[in-house]
């Protein structure tokens, strides 16, 4: 259906449908590579895409050889190099479709929602002592490849595990603890650390690879600083600092209504 005239351009309201998706679509890639290293690496590619557009337009036939076959083997490396954000595209694409319900509704049979009560006075002991801990609050994956990375526990969520794997004297507290339902899966294990090169110095290991995991992941991580005993949240790729009792309790509640409803 035809809307309107500009010139010689006849504008259809199709035109304006796929104006706004490819709109909403470059954006959603903005905001997915927002402060990390990859905005800088694609703008240099689309840098070399435009001159590789004009050397082809001046007719420069020897640098324009040369920039094909850069960009010819550029498309492998492009793949290799965003491998994370292309996982996070694709996390993001698959959440809250019907295939994913139906998958965390099969997946959480018989599973009971994490006890959120058991969690809050357990990290609040935690920020109290500056027992510095990381918990990770699993979505639609149970994250078996992460819990290979520690020992497994399997056992019961209870304030006073949480407290004895995190005590200091304990072997297994060097590490995220990785929490499923109610259970706790796994301990001591290892995850990735974010790229973002625009986190804030005072920010150790432990917030950088709680907001590792929760880029590649639809994890809510929960934080507790060793050096202040501030409790912060990772999820999303996103850092929210200074959490006090009742957002804590919000973030537990949402993340166990979505993946966890039984």
């Amino acid at each position: 259906m035809e809307l309107f005239e500009l010139g010689f351009l006849r504008i259809r309201l199709l035109d304006l449908v796929d104006i706004g998706i490819v709109t909403l679509l470059f954006y959603g890639l903005y905001q997915l590579l927002q402060g990390s290293l990859a905005l800088r690496i694609l703008s240099a590619v689309v840098g070399i895409f435009v001159i590789w557009k004009l050397v082809g337009l001046l007719g420069l036939t020897v640098l324009k050889t040369i920039l094909d076959q850069v960009l010819g083997v550029g498309a492998i490396a492009l793949v290799i190099l965003f491998a994370p954000e292309i996982r996070r595209f694709l996390l993001i694409i698959g959440k809250n479709t019907i295939l994913d319900r139906l998958r965390l509704q099969l997946s959480n049979e018989g599973s009971t929602q994490t006890n959120s009560e058991e969690v809050i006075q357990s990290v609040l002991k935690l920020a109290e002592t500056k027992t510095g801990a990381i918990l990770v609050f699993s979505g639609s994956s149970e994250m078996k490849l992460l819990q290979a990375t520690g020992d497994i526990l399997n056992a019961e969520l209870s304030e006073r595990l949480i407290l004895s794997v995190f005590n200091k004297t304990s072997p297994l507290h060097d590490g995220a603890m990785i929490i499923h339902g109610n259970r706790i899966v796994a301990a001591r294990c290892v995850l990735p650390v974010t790229d973002n090169p625009h986190l804030p110095a005072e920010l150790g290991m432990r917030h950088r690879a709680s907001l590792g995991i929760s880029e590649s992941s639809d994890a809510l991580v929960v934080i507790v600083s060793e050096e202040t005993g501030d409790i912060s949240i990772a999820q999303n790729g996103q850092l929210y600092r200074k959490i006090r009792v009742n957002e804590l309790r919000n973030f537990l509640k949402e993340h166990n209504s979505r993946f966890h409803p039984g």
